[in-house]
């Protein structure tokens, strides 16, 4: 399996996955289906059917879990991307450091 970019988000599928970052799919499951919101525009990464996938969070870290149709994730200013079915994928937001203020900073989307 391959890593998806879209936009700021790079969605990395997962071999394994800890039983404590599943236990969390009770409890920080987003219901909307929104993995980021953008920032600067409004606009939001969001699964596109929200029974084809349970976006939680565990920690500070986002996840996917994809059923068995695959799903696809949407953008207002990206184009769709599709994620795999049967896989569960660790979303990283992309940062940038700033030098000048020595800190690290999400980027805003």
């Amino acid at each position: 399996m391959k890593t998806i970019r879209q936009g700021d988000l790079l969605f990395i599928p997962q071999q394994e996955v800890s039983e404590h970052v599943l236990d969390y799919i009770k409890d920080g499951t987003r219901k909307d289906g929104v993995i980021a919101k953008g920032e600067a525009t409004g606009h939001h990464h969001r699964s596109e059917t929200l029974e084809d996938a349970t976006v939680f969070q565990a920690y500070n870290d986002m996840y996917v879990k994809v059923g068995p149709n695959g799903v696809s994730i949407v953008h207002e200013e990206h184009g769709p991307v599709k994620l795999a079915p049967e896989t569960i994928y660790k979303v990283n937001r992309a940062r940038e450091f700033d030098y000048l203020a020595s800190n690290a900073r999400y980027i805003a989307d």
